[in-house]
């Protein structure tokens, strides 16, 4: 499989590798005590011409019990989970300060890996591609494919002290080859398997510059998110997983798998987002499936080949993409917020998106899932709990699009459990007169309009937000670094 970091801002939860991370002063690498503004470059795509660099000095380790916990200002090395036995799974880590206080302390951790009853997939070779990944046996939408650890969890660049004496090439690769050093020294922790697995895997990052560990997780790096603590200077997509499986998969723009990374087992899970016959190739997306063909090809110039997935080949697919919505149709604002809305304007906003993104062949895309959840919360707004058990099936089966935030989804799926729909916070919302907190709000939704927002005069822009998904405060620090040995 070849793959790279993506320069989408829209695809920043998938595959990504690495970037420089540095102060836009000449002061040092930052700490928790001063803090300078970051900068972060993308490292260089393509054939670079050889810059001599100085060469890099032995790393600062310092050798810790593994049990401690990070310091901050410094990177650690750590293999989790901490007690592991020698034939369980084990992922290295090199974290910035906090996040691995925020793996070992997640409720559960480490869970056991959960694999499927029966093989699901095989490993071959695709003429052209090289070597790919198959599916065993049919396969269902929501199906386990494979659960696993990745080889390593990996921070995607590290601070680089400004040098006054280096070109802007010069810094760039200087900072490259310090990556790699550090990289290297988690690669070479591994056990011997796991190193020999993860640099068995593809590179297509040998002529810009990239070591080979930066190589290999540039080409096989999925986005890892989570991980950081709630006040952070970082960004939010600085980590890396590279997997030994999944890692394998060919590109699609049409994917029929998709990946969620679960934290209490510190595992990477590929799911099936539709029907899978046996013998069909699985595939990941790489880039943002939403970009015009153009853009897609363009964006996988790096990785040695052109796309001829079905979406590449179909001139009509272009068209249907851009009239994708860029949300679900809010179920708040029609169930309490403007019930001058006809009551199937959701439906058929929602059916609509789903067809649409169906006949794309995008069931891994976000969007699929908020407009399932959206037929779901709309019947639950008229008290139908058997047309929302019916949903809430479906979304049953998208795992791949994280846990349902309203409600365990799980006790929806019965419609005479109307303890658990009674508790759902939409619960008749849209037939019940509404509370005062709503008839407030009413006057902003008949202002924002049907879709949510409206741009208002002097430049600003007026949103109507679901209060039930605000986003958690964003993620702290940074710096350099400590060692813990393996078990």
């Amino acid at each position: 499989m070849k793959r790279g970091f993506l320069n989408s801002s829209k695809a920043q939860a998938r595959p990504l590798g690495p970037v420089i991370i540095g102060p836009n002063t000449s002061k040092p690498a930052v700490s928790e005590q001063d803090v300078s503004p970051l900068q972060v470059r993308s490292f260089p795509i393509g054939k670079v011409g050889k810059v001599d660099v100085p060469e890099i000095g032995a790393l600062n380790i310092q050798e810790r019990d593994n049990r401690l916990g990070s310091t901050p200002g410094a990177l650690t090395y750590t293999r989790l989970p901490i007690d592991a036995e020698d034939d369980e799974p084990v992922t290295e880590c090199i974290f910035f300060a906090g996040s691995k206080e925020i793996v070992i302390n997640t409720p559960g951790f480490p869970q056991p890996l959960v694999h499927p009853a029966k093989p699901t997939f095989r490993l071959g070779t695709v003429p052209g591609k090289g070597v790919a990944v198959f599916s065993m046996r049919d396969l269902k939408m929501g199906d386990l494919i494979l659960c696993e650890r990745p080889l390593l969890i990996s921070v995607r660049g590290v601070p680089t002290p400004e040098n006054p004496n280096f070109t802007e090439e010069m810094f760039l690769q200087h900072t490259m080859n310090f990556f790699e050093k550090c990289v290297a020294f988690a690669v070479d922790r591994m056990r011997p398997k796991d190193k020999a697995a993860f640099m068995a895997l593809a590179n297509s990052h040998t002529e810009d510059g990239s070591g080979p560990c930066v190589g290999v997780i540039r080409t096989n790096g999925l986005g890892v998110s989570g991980l950081l603590p709630s006040k952070t200077d970082l960004p939010s997509n600085i980590y890396s997983a590279t997997c030994k499986d999944i890692s394998r998969l060919n590109h699609s723009c049409s994917p029929n798998t998709s990946t969620h990374f679960d934290k209490p087992s510190l595992s990477h899970r590929l799911y099936a987002v539709r029907d899978i016959p046996a013998g069909e190739e699985l595939t990941f997306s790489y880039v943002d499936t939403e970009n015009p063909t153009t853009e897609r090809q363009k964006n996988l110039k790096p990785y040695g080949f052109v796309c001829t997935c079905s979406a590449c080949t179909d001139p009509a697919s272009d068209a249907r993409r851009a009239t994708i919505e860029t949300s679900a149709p809010n179920v708040l604002l029609w169930a309490t917020l403007d019930r001058t809305l006809p009551d199937d304007w959701i439906f058929t906003k929602a059916h609509q998106q789903l067809e649409l993104l169906t006949i794309e062949k995008l069931e891994h895309h976000s969007r699929f899932a908020d407009a399932t959840r959206a037929v779901m919360e709309a019947y639950i707004c008229l008290g139908d709990t058997e047309n929302a058990s019916v949903w809430a099936a479906k979304v049953h089966k998208q795992v791949w699009a994280g846990e349902y935030q309203h409600a365990n989804i799980g006790s929806l799926l019965d419609p005479g459990n109307t303890a658990a729909y009674k508790a759902h916070p939409y619960w008749r919302t849209r037939i019940d007169p509404p509370n005062l907190v709503n008839q407030a709000l009413q006057a902003f939704a008949k202002c924002a309009g049907p879709n949510n927002i409206k741009t208002l005069g002097g430049g600003y822009t007026m949103m109507m937000l679901n209060p039930l998904d605000m986003p958690a405060g964003f993620p702290t620090g940074l710096e350099f670094p400590e060692f813990e040995p393996p078990k």
